[in-house]
């Protein structure tokens, strides 16, 4: 895949390209800088589209136009060949331009997103750049079988589960994985935007719970039968949560281009008129 995946990148429609986020301007740069790009879009697979989050719809419609007209590739597959960098997601929309955009393109998205703006079977999610110092509920087996009141501290290791929510603030998530603390991630319903879906399997790396349903009663059972394995796996999937500039082998910025990678086989839908 290193060698083989090439990406076309058009020029952006805004004279001052900006990112919202510290992860959405790493992987852009990571990207732009990457040998994956090529400026023969012959030999590209996948086309990337750059755009600002604070660009207008008009003018990213107008962008789009743009790329249709004066490139042959959009219209093969409709976009579906293509892919996008926006956190915000794109709104519903009537333009032509803009629904093929987002029900076709491949979207990259910030951890957690809007249900409403991700499509598991085609779109992706950056991890989130880790956060030594996130906080979260610390608790420990013991804890856990003497059913007392569960510790609170920064994330350092010393707990065997570390429980948080799959709210706004996620970047705990890879650095509890890290350190051999098996996550906890409390969600109001299922969870279908985890980082890495097509690589990693969360259920034999982590432990997901509705709220209301009794995290003491869950992790009670979960450590007895399962706590090692899951940590050992936990500690060997961290890796794929590594930001390194340059990249490394299997780190977040390679994984995220791999599921790109297996993305490249798009179906060809008929040229609309």
């Amino acid at each position: 895949m290193v060698k083989s995946l090439k990406v076309f990148m058009y020029k952006p429609e805004e004279a001052e390209f900006k990112l919202a986020t510290k992860v959405e301007s790493l992987f852009y740069s990571l990207l732009q800088n990457s040998t994956y790009i090529t400026q023969d879009p012959e030999e590209a697979h996948l086309f990337f589209v750059p755009f600002s989050p604070n660009i207008s719809r008009r003018a990213l419609a107008r962008f789009i136009a743009r790329v249709r007209t004066e490139f042959p590739y959009w219209n093969r597959a409709l976009g579906s060949d293509h892919f996008y960098l926006s956190c915000a997601g794109i709104p519903p929309e009537s333009d032509r331009n803009l629904v093929e955009l987002k029900k076709n393109a491949i979207q990259i998205s910030c951890f957690p997103t809007r249900h409403d703006k991700f499509v598991p079977h085609k779109d992706v999610t950056l991890p989130p750049l880790p956060e030594p110092h996130s906080r979260m509920r610390r608790v420990r087996a013991t804890t856990l079988v003497n059913d007392t009141e569960a510790h609170a501290g920064r994330l350092d290791g010393g707990g065997e589960f570390c429980v948080g929510e799959s709210g706004n603030d996620a970047s705990w998530i890879g650095e509890a994985l890290r350190l051999g603390c098996v996550p906890v991630v409390v969600t109001e319903g299922p969870v279908n935007d985890m980082p890495f879906m097509d690589v990693l399997r969360w259920g034999d790396i982590a432990v997901f719970v509705r709220s209301g349903e009794g995290v003491t009663r869950v992790l009670g059972d979960t450590w007895r039968v399962r706590h090692e394995r899951i940590k050992g796996l936990g500690v060997v999937a961290s890796k794929h949560f590594q930001w390194n500039h340059p990249p490394l082998p299997f780190d977040a910025f390679n994984t995220i281009m791999y599921q790109l990678w297996l993305r490249r086989h798009t179906v060809r839908y008929a040229t609309m008129q």
